[in-house]
């Protein structure tokens, strides 16, 4: 599998975002979930990219899962190092 840069994962969140009318700027280490920026369809849409895309698991039963998936920094280390 490609590894994935911050980039890619940033233009999917902005696009994400966009979709929301949220145009706020969106550094690496900004909180996504846990701040609200993304709801429980933006998630689902993230997990389906993610799962597709990546063949990353989302139907974790790990209870930090989402933590771990709080930014965009999060978000490129879990998906380069499960895949």
């Amino acid at each position: 599998m490609k590894n994935i840069t911050r980039n890619e994962i940033r233009a999917l969140i902005r696009e994400i975002l966009e979709k929301n009318n949220d145009t706020n700027h969106i550094g690496d280490d900004d909180a996504l979930i846990s701040s609200g920026r993304l709801d429980s369809l933006d998630i689902a849409e993230l997990m389906i990219y993610l799962q597709d895309e990546y063949g990353i698991n989302t139907a974790n039963s790990d209870p930090d899962f989402y933590n771990k998936l709080d930014s965009i920094k999060s978000i490129t280390q879990y998906i380069n190092q499960h895949n």
